[in-house]
């Protein structure tokens, strides 16, 4: 079974640059989803190894999976806004994910079955299992569950994994897009944009496997997120909404991390966030 063919209830958008090693673990994770009225977006952002070959390839075995290639390297945030616009006029859901990273079997049916029961909630993520280079599981990471706690702590630190996300469509209809000023930290953005409209959440289960390496982003322009992250805290940090005055000390004392040394604030931060395995 390979879904309704061009009537697709989910469309699961993947960018992909320059990532031969982890691809085929990524792409095979959604393609054995238990869920399977999928369309699988996969764009490669001009690539120069072989993940396009990769990518083409699958693309033959499964008629659910369309494949781009952009003509020249656009970065991923608008690769990822462009896979909003290549989606099916029917899908309804969009799960976002990262070509580095492994979706568990049942993720989409699971967050399927959440937002067709709780149609004010507009986004669900789940925990994540945090895995190295080798895909072995070394830790793993919780978020808060309730959408009041959410609230309540989303001026503190981004509440939704990224690649665990599934959105509404007309929810990113109604809120517009990715902001591309934000080359990093534009999920976290996103997330503010639509909790100020629809409740958000993410399942007490873990759907996700996390890839950590030295090669992401997160590592290699640690400043540079840890910038964007204040950025978009400043924005929010006095809405009614999400206001706390622990909040806004957390958000000075944030400031702080700016200046100490790189490998210090990454250690800080996963000794703050993951749990080891």
């Amino acid at each position: 079974m390979t879904g309704e063919e061009n009537n697709p209830t989910v469309s699961v958008i993947m960018p992909n640059y320059n990532n031969e090693k982890y691809l085929p673990e990524a792409i095979e994770s959604i393609l054995n989803q238990t869920y399977e009225n999928f369309e699988f977006i996969i764009i490669d952002d001009f690539s120069t190894d072989t993940s396009w070959n990769i990518i083409q390839n699958y693309a033959k075995k499964d008629n659910r999976i369309k494949a781009f290639r952009n003509e020249q390297n656009l970065k991923i945030v608008k690769t990822r806004n462009k896979g909003f616009e290549l989606m099916s006029p029917n899908s309804k859901y969009i799960a976002i994910f990262d070509s580095d990273d492994i979706s568990l079997p049942e993720r989409l049916e699971k967050q399927v079955m959440f937002l067709e029961k709780n149609l004010d909630y507009g986004l669900i993520g789940s925990h994540t299992l945090i895995i190295d280079e080798s895909s072995a599981i070394i830790g793993s990471r919780k978020y808060e569950t309730d959408f009041k706690k959410i609230i309540k702590n989303m001026v503190k630190k981004n509440q939704i994994a990224q690649p665990s996300a599934m959105i509404g469509k007309s929810v990113l209809n109604e809120v517009g897009h990715y902001n591309e000023k934000y080359t990093r930290c534009q999920d976290y953005e996103l997330w503010f944009r639509i909790a100020k409209v629809f409740k958000i959440g993410n399942l007490d289960e873990f759907l996700i496997k996390y890839r950590v390496s030295k090669t992401q982003g997160k590592t290699t322009n640690l400043k540079e997120t840890l910038k964007f992250t204040l950025d978009i805290q400043k924005k929010w940090l006095f809405d009614k909404k999400f206001f706390s005055i622990f909040g806004v000390i957390y958000y000075f004392l944030e400031h702080l991390m700016y200046f100490l040394p790189t490998n210090v604030v990454l250690k800080l931060f996963k000794v703050l966030n993951y749990e080891k395995a």
